[in-house]
């Protein structure tokens, strides 16, 4: 019979294997994590992760519209202000849309889900929140001479109550 040898190859080989087995369940597990955080991110962005919270504020965003001190002579007593709520991506048309006539600025505004143009929706997951102010009275495109703002941090989410907005631009 031949003697046993000392084991070196097998242990060697052994340990390799074992480094790549371990490497192999890291690789996969940071990818499991990644796949997670993106189904995250993405329900998230549509709302999805809101179902079943307690009510937090979220369902309503709240804040004030002022104009540009440039643009401040430019308003006319026969303006509308839309305060327009619409997704960050995808169509234009809007979730949610509060009309205020005649504004005097700054304007508080609240927009909540009595707000929604289309019954049922609700608002949840990220938005963009606009502010038009228009001087036809027709919600819709924007038109020359209407003018326009921005909340500084779109997308946000719902729930805010300093959405601060200033209408600087004219179209």
């Amino acid at each position: 019979m031949r003697p046993l040898d000392d084991g070196q190859p097998r242990r060697a080989h052994r340990e390799s294997t074992k480094e790549s087995i371990v490497a192999g369940y890291t690789g996969r597990s940071l990818a499991m994590a990644g796949g997670i955080i993106g189904i995250a991110a993405v329900a998230a962005y549509f709302g999805v992760a809101h179902i079943g919270e307690p009510d937090q504020g979220g369902g309503s965003i709240a804040g004030q519209v002022q104009i540009a001190p440039n643009l401040a002579d430019q308003v006319k007593p026969t303006d509308v202000l839309f305060v327009i709520v619409r997704r960050p991506t995808g169509p234009p048309r809007p979730i949610a849309a509060k009309r205020i006539d005649a504004p005097k600025f700054p304007v508080q505004f609240e927009i909540t889900s009595a707000d929604v143009m289309v019954q049922g929706t609700e608002l949840k997951g990220m938005v963009d929140v606009i502010a038009r102010l228009d001087r036809d009275g027709q919600a819709g495109q924007a038109q020359p001479g209407d003018m326009e703002g921005r909340y500084p941090k779109n997308p946000t989410l719902p729930g805010g109550k300093d959405v601060n907005i200033t209408i600087d631009k004219v179209y």
